[in-house]
């Protein structure tokens, strides 16, 4: 993937980022009790899959980020294939897990 479609692919899940962000906060001001049943308000299980969906998220755009800066400063200039290039890609997806 070129460099500008991995900065619009960031730009765009960062958007996205902000409107589950301002989502965990509009659930935290209706939010009136910790559990399923605890009447109007918003559970906090849902609450905290909502975080873990946004922590998810981020990750995935610093693996964009980290993809960006390979191809800018530490692969600068070395010469590639596309098939190099998938599998550095899927090397870096593959690292990422290790640390979750």
């Amino acid at each position: 993937m070129t460099e500008p479609d991995l900065n619009q692919q960031a730009k765009t899940r960062l958007r996205r980022i902000e409107g589950q962000v301002r989502g965990i906060q509009g659930m935290l001001d209706k939010m009136e009790g910790c559990s399923d049943d605890a009447g109007p308000g918003e559970p906090c299980d849902s609450l905290l899959t909502q975080v873990l969906a946004v922590r998810a998220a981020v990750e995935q755009v610093g693996l964009i980020i980290m993809e960006i800066h390979l191809q800018q400063c530490v692969l600068d200039g070395v010469v590639m294939d596309d098939a190099k290039r998938r599998d550095l890609r899927e090397s870096l997806k593959l690292w990422s897990r290790l640390g979750s």
